[in-house]
């Protein structure tokens, strides 16, 4: 009885240990770096539409399901360089909110705002975070374009 008492224990504490070790994921996302970037967004045809900067300011690890996805947080500050009508949110300041899946990285510009919102998604290179930006309501995009920011 003593032999089958020290194997339930060892047992118990192994399924312990086990469950309270962080998984190491097979291609586990590269963490974004934090800092200040020099951002700019063009329109479809390459015009300039806003410039400025986005400030990452953390990025933590959050569980949705049974995946932990990195959490990414912060705040923008751009300006309207060109003359285009439907840019959305993305003049001002704000605060923004995405995620990292599959390599690739989605950023909010209006994560307190339910309808025309600002998307971000792109990929990082070195220092350089590029990609699509889009304005997006209810209806679905009403504009769209490129940005590309610069860590400083």
């Amino acid at each position: 009885m003593k032999i089958l008492s020290s194997y339930l224990v060892l047992v118990a504490v192994s399924c312990y240990v086990i469950a309270c070790t962080h998984p190491v994921m097979e291609g586990q996302e590269k963490a974004f770096p934090l800092g200040d970037y020099a951002y700019t967004s063009y329109d479809k045809d390459g015009a300039k539409v806003v410039e400025g900067r986005l400030l990452i300011t953390s990025v933590e690890s959050r569980r949705i399901g049974a995946e932990e996805v990195p959490q990414i947080k912060g705040n923008w500050e751009l300006k309207k360089v060109g003359n285009q009508e439907k840019i959305g949110r993305q003049v001002g300041s704000g605060d923004l909110a995405g995620s990292i899946t599959k390599g690739e990285i989605y950023i909010n510009l209006n994560p307190n705002i339910s309808d025309a919102n600002v998307f971000l998604r792109g990929k990082i290179d070195g220092k350089r975070f590029h990609g699509k930006w889009t304005f997006s309501a209810y209806t679905g995009p009403l504009s769209e374009g490129t940005f590309e920011a610069i860590r400083k």
